[in-house]
């Protein structure tokens, strides 16, 4: 089912975006299944740590709700100043476990439950964290792994397996990717967007004031008066991630560089709608030409929003679980 229907009364782009964060799915990771913290040192000349929370298959472990292990992990991955609580994880997880997956949510450096475990920031290009969790996986776990990313780390999941390099995983998913990095910082830094920038550059101001990042004071003081993205870009997440700027940032880690070498099977969803990502960029993917890569691009939906209305096959109204799961099943099973 690729087709999407709004709930009623939150069809509009901006209901679809906000209403999850308001309204967002109770979590019962913790206190329904069984569910560890497991916090991963990072051998790249810094002290960070990436922390995840893992939901192992219900099959290995007495619990109200049996169901056997299907023999596949997800790694989840969350958007811009996100977290392993964020509503798209907390559905997804919930709904992968009772398909018989196992879960592990990544909590990206300085964000959710790994706030004071990291110093350096993330951002949409950091492959080698995502391959290091992905190493973890395959030695304790399994070799059968999927990667679903959301927003921004759908941007750094496409970048990845695109990547000359040995994917581990097998399949992947990517939600409202921001495609062209550059772009999307335009439009997001643009005045019909000051809602979206502001609420995100808000919480990026604190963790600059709470001293979580290294940097000189003068930089620091810089970053603390950033009001668009491509300054806070430019002031923080380019220099201390090694970059030589804020342009060689975007140019680097755009994914739209990288969807054509994209050798693994996945599925990337967009809406038109979308108020925070560009819709023009998607456009200018020629998708066709990626038979590998199964594209869902709907009218509505919002940024990583897709709230339908509820039914036995939809729990909740999360349209957007739902879809990935199937998708996700359907290649397991063939």
């Amino acid at each position: 089912m690729d087709g999407f229907r709004p709930r009623r009364f939150l069809g509009g782009k901006h209901l679809q975006t906000i209403y999850n964060a308001l309204f967002p799915p109770e979590n019962t990771l913790r206190k329904k299944y069984f569910c560890e913290d497991i916090y991963l040192p990072l051998k790249d000349g810094t002290r960070d740590l990436l922390v995840m929370e893992h939901n192992p298959p219900l099959e290995w472990f007495e619990t109200p709700y049996p169901k056997n292990w299907n023999g596949w992990y997800i790694l989840l991955i969350h958007g811009m100043e996100g977290s392993s609580e964020s509503h798209y994880m907390i559905s997804t997880a919930k709904n992968a476990l009772e398909r018989g997956y196992g879960v592990v949510r990544l909590n990206m450096r300085t964000c959710g439950i790994g706030w004071g475990y990291a110093e350096k920031p993330y951002n949409s290009g950091m492959s080698e964290d995502l391959e290091k969790v992905l190493q973890y996986m395959e030695t304790h776990f399994t070799k059968n792994l999927i990667v679903s990313g959301f927003s921004l780390s759908a941007n750094l999941v496409l970048k990845y397996f695109g990547e000359k390099r040995r994917h581990i995983a097998q399949y992947f998913s990517a939600v409202s990717p921001p495609l062209d990095l550059k772009k999307t910082c335009e439009f997001i830094d643009s005045p019909r967007t000051k809602f979206y920038r502001k609420h995100f550059l808000d919480t990026l101001h604190k963790k600059v004031r709470s001293g979580i990042f290294r940097f000189p004071p003068e930089l620091e003081e810089r970053a603390a008066r950033s009001k668009t993205f491509f300054d806070f870009d430019d002031f923080v997440t380019a220099p201390l991630s090694g970059y030589k700027g804020v342009l060689d940032y975007y140019a680097k880690c755009s994914s739209i560089n990288f969807i054509p070498n994209i050798k693994n099977e996945g599925i990337v969803i967009h809406a038109e709608d979308d108020p925070v990502v560009p819709s023009k960029v998607w456009h200018e993917v020629p998708w066709h030409r990626f038979p590998n890569i199964h594209t869902v691009f709907t009218k509505k939906g919002g940024h990583v929003g897709f709230l339908t209305e509820e039914s036995p096959q939809v729990p909740e109204g999360r349209w957007l679980s739902r879809i990935l799961l199937d998708y996700f099943d359907r290649k397991i099973r063939r």
